[in-house]
């Protein structure tokens, strides 16, 4: 087993990722599989870190193919022999047959929507009627105008709105959790993280939520996020902060490091996964670019002083 890479030593998370790649990889042996056993029975840390590793497996399938083919044909694996290889291609085999899952239950729609963006890309847009809209990154809408409505579905991802006044078209942006109607001219809505929020900049919107519960006039400088139900209310939003991704920029004060994460992960390619939960709620403060993620990444890392464990630059794990 020249070309098997060597296990980490010392910190068992590390060393339950490790073996979580390797018998993933189709390259492992029945050696292998008996060296994991000895590895597993020999400490209750072990089996803890083992269960994490295989929770935390669970994040590759948000990755896209395009993010693993990618580094399979990329030049970082040049140079790599031929044996090692089969660690990160299993690993892909591996991912893209959860992404085939995901891609038929949900993620359908954004390929057929109108308007998209790629991770990390922003997009401006004029209709047919002169209202703008620019896209956020990772984001797809598709627009249904008619005689009588302006229809827009935020499939997934941001995306703000500067309206053009037709009272005869109201102007609509439907969402998985409600649908918010443009009273005035200037608002945005956020369609990530389980809920939605809409920012109102200019004037006023008219939120309606899918069992009918209805906020008549959510006025300027205010949001609004909500689920099934109405989850926050700002009468004085911070829109500066909120309107930072427009400026490619990202404002954190006192956020808990998994907000920050889910963030910064809008905007790199591929996945950073917190390998533990206790890092969470880690508080954060900082103003980072959105063109530079990688960068900004290392910055959270030597801020809490943390450790990191790759395959290959699309999955990193965060550890203390």
């Amino acid at each position: 087993m020249s070309g098997k890479p060597a296990m980490p030593s010392g910190d068992p998370a590390e060393q339950a990722i490790y073996w979580l790649t390797w018998l993933s990889s189709g390259e492992a042996s029945d050696d292998d599989r008996r060296a994991f056993d000895r590895w597993l029975n020999a400490d209750s840390a072990h089996q803890t870190a083992w269960d994490k590793a295989q929770l935390l497996w669970q994040d590759v399938s948000r990755l896209t193919e395009a993010d693993l083919t990618a580094d399979i044909a990329s030049k970082s694996l040049k140079g790599v022999p031929s044996k090692k290889r089969g660690l990160y291609c299993g690993l892909g085999m591996a991912a893209c047959l959860l992404l085939s899952v995901v891609l038929w239950t949900g993620g359908v729609p954004y390929y057929l929507a109108d308007y998209r963006t790629a991770t990390g890309e922003q997009r401006q847009l004029m209709l047919g009627d002169g209202s703008l809209v620019q896209l956020n990154t990772d984001s797809a809408i598709s627009v249904d105008y008619s005689a009588s409505l302006r229809r827009l579905i935020l499939h997934r991802g941001e995306a703000w709105f500067k309206v053009t006044a037709d009272p005869a078209r109201p102007f609509e942006v439907e969402t998985d959790y409600g649908t918010v109607r443009a009273l005035g001219t200037a608002f945005d809505v956020d369609n990530g993280n389980g809920q939605i929020t809409v920012t109102v900049y200019e004037h006023a919107v008219r939120v309606r939520l899918r069992d009918g519960e209805q906020v008549e006039r959510l006025l300027e400088g205010s949001a609004l996020s909500f689920g099934q139900d109405i989850i926050n209310f700002e009468q004085r939003a911070d829109l500066a902060k909120a309107s930072a991704w427009r400026q490619q920029r990202m404002i954190f004060q006192n956020r808990p490091l998994q907000d920050v994460i889910h963030e910064l992960n809008r905007y790199r390619k591929g996945r950073i996964v917190i390998a533990d939960e206790s890092l969470n709620p880690l508080p954060l403060t900082g103003v980072f670019d959105t063109d530079s993620p990688e960068e900004a990444l290392q910055m959270i890392r030597q801020s809490l002083k943390l450790s990191e464990y790759r395959i290959t630059d699309r999955l990193v794990f965060l550890y203390r």
